[in-house]
Protein backbone atom coordinates (compact mmCIF):
# COMPACT_ATOMS: atom_id res chain seq x y z
CA UNK A 1 0.00 0.00 0.00
CA UNK A 2 1.62 3.32 -1.14
CA UNK A 3 0.40 5.72 2.20
CA UNK A 4 1.46 9.08 -0.01
CA UNK A 5 -0.57 7.90 -2.72
CA UNK A 6 -3.25 7.88 -0.87
CA UNK A 7 -2.75 10.82 1.09
CA UNK A 8 -1.63 12.79 -2.47
CA UNK A 9 -5.04 11.42 -3.93
CA UNK A 10 -7.32 12.60 -1.11
CA UNK A 11 -6.20 15.78 -0.99
CA UNK A 12 -6.08 16.51 -4.66
CA UNK A 13 -9.97 15.54 -4.74
CA UNK A 14 -10.56 17.94 -1.56
CA UNK A 15 -8.53 20.73 -2.93
CA UNK A 16 -10.81 20.86 -6.34
CA UNK A 17 -14.01 20.32 -4.24
CA UNK A 18 -12.43 23.38 -2.32
CA UNK A 19 -11.48 24.86 -5.89
CA UNK A 20 -14.88 24.53 -7.49
CA UNK A 21 -16.50 26.13 -4.62
CA UNK A 22 -14.37 29.33 -4.90
CA UNK A 23 -15.22 29.50 -8.50
CA UNK A 24 -18.61 29.00 -7.39
CA UNK A 25 -18.61 31.87 -5.15
CA UNK A 26 -17.00 34.17 -7.03
CA UNK A 27 -19.63 33.74 -10.13
CA UNK A 28 -22.04 34.21 -7.04
CA UNK A 29 -20.43 37.33 -6.14
CA UNK A 30 -20.04 39.14 -9.25
CA UNK A 31 -23.60 38.18 -9.85
CA UNK A 32 -24.29 40.37 -7.08
CA UNK A 33 -21.84 43.09 -8.31
CA UNK A 34 -24.17 42.84 -11.76
CA UNK A 35 -27.70 43.31 -9.69
CA UNK A 36 -26.27 46.26 -7.98
CA UNK A 37 -25.12 47.89 -10.95
CA UNK A 38 -28.09 47.44 -12.99
CA UNK A 39 -30.61 48.52 -10.29
CA UNK A 40 -28.27 51.82 -9.79
CA UNK A 41 -27.29 52.53 -13.35
CA UNK A 42 -30.43 50.71 -15.09
CA UNK A 43 -32.99 53.29 -15.30
CA UNK A 44 -30.29 55.60 -17.03
CA UNK A 45 -28.96 52.88 -19.66
CA UNK A 46 -33.53 52.74 -19.82
CA UNK A 47 -34.13 56.50 -20.99
CA UNK A 48 -31.01 56.65 -23.00
CA UNK A 49 -32.36 53.83 -25.15
CA UNK A 50 -35.98 54.54 -24.76
CA UNK A 51 -35.28 58.29 -26.16
CA UNK A 52 -34.19 56.47 -29.69
CA UNK A 53 -37.56 54.19 -29.16
CA UNK A 54 -41.18 54.34 -30.78
CA UNK A 55 -43.31 55.10 -27.95
CA UNK A 56 -45.42 51.74 -28.61
CA UNK A 57 -42.15 49.77 -28.75
CA UNK A 58 -41.03 51.38 -25.13
CA UNK A 59 -44.70 50.25 -23.75
CA UNK A 60 -44.03 47.40 -24.62
CA UNK A 61 -40.61 46.48 -23.83
CA UNK A 62 -41.56 48.06 -20.19
CA UNK A 63 -44.53 45.81 -20.35
CA UNK A 64 -42.62 42.84 -20.74
CA UNK A 65 -39.37 43.78 -18.70
CA UNK A 66 -41.85 44.91 -15.77
CA UNK A 67 -41.52 47.95 -14.30
CA UNK A 68 -37.37 47.99 -13.93
CA UNK A 69 -37.47 50.70 -11.81
CA UNK A 70 -39.73 53.18 -13.23
CA UNK A 71 -42.10 55.32 -11.55
CA UNK A 72 -45.46 56.97 -13.08
CA UNK A 73 -46.19 60.20 -12.17
CA UNK A 74 -49.05 62.15 -12.42
CA UNK A 75 -48.95 62.80 -15.59
CA UNK A 76 -48.82 59.27 -16.56
CA UNK A 77 -45.08 60.34 -17.59
CA UNK A 78 -42.38 57.58 -16.67
CA UNK A 79 -39.01 58.80 -14.42
CA UNK A 80 -36.17 56.66 -13.32
CA UNK A 81 -37.03 55.78 -9.68
CA UNK A 82 -34.14 57.29 -7.86
CA UNK A 83 -33.20 56.04 -4.26
CA UNK A 84 -30.66 59.11 -3.52
CA UNK A 85 -27.56 59.81 -2.65
CA UNK A 86 -26.92 58.22 0.83
CA UNK A 87 -28.71 54.76 -1.32
CA UNK A 88 -25.66 55.02 -3.89
CA UNK A 89 -23.26 55.20 -1.32
CA UNK A 90 -24.29 52.44 0.28
CA UNK A 91 -24.31 50.99 -3.02
CA UNK A 92 -20.86 51.72 -3.88
CA UNK A 93 -19.76 50.57 -0.23
CA UNK A 94 -21.28 47.12 -1.50
CA UNK A 95 -19.70 46.81 -4.40
CA UNK A 96 -16.23 47.82 -3.08
CA UNK A 97 -16.64 44.99 -0.19
CA UNK A 98 -17.90 42.47 -2.57
CA UNK A 99 -14.98 43.48 -5.17
CA UNK A 100 -12.80 42.45 -2.36
CA UNK A 101 -14.64 39.16 -1.60
CA UNK A 102 -13.98 38.02 -5.31
CA UNK A 103 -10.43 39.27 -4.71
CA UNK A 104 -10.04 37.28 -2.03
CA UNK A 105 -11.70 33.93 -3.51
CA UNK A 106 -8.98 34.58 -6.64
CA UNK A 107 -6.35 34.03 -3.90
CA UNK A 108 -7.71 31.32 -2.26
CA UNK A 109 -8.07 29.75 -6.10
CA UNK A 110 -4.68 30.28 -6.83
CA UNK A 111 -3.14 28.85 -3.98
CA UNK A 112 -5.68 25.46 -4.10
CA UNK A 113 -4.12 25.40 -7.95
CA UNK A 114 -0.10 25.79 -6.73
CA UNK A 115 -1.13 22.80 -3.91
CA UNK A 116 -2.75 20.62 -6.83
CA UNK A 117 0.00 21.43 -8.91
CA UNK A 118 2.58 20.99 -5.94
CA UNK A 119 0.96 17.14 -5.13
CA UNK A 120 1.36 16.16 -8.74
CA UNK A 121 5.49 16.75 -8.37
Amino acid sequence: MDRDAIVRSRRREDALEALEFERQRERALAGQIDAIVVEEDGPRVDEQVFARMEPDDVALVRELLGNGGWVTDEDGDDWPDEDGDEAEEADADEVARLEAEIAECRRRQQALERFIEALGA
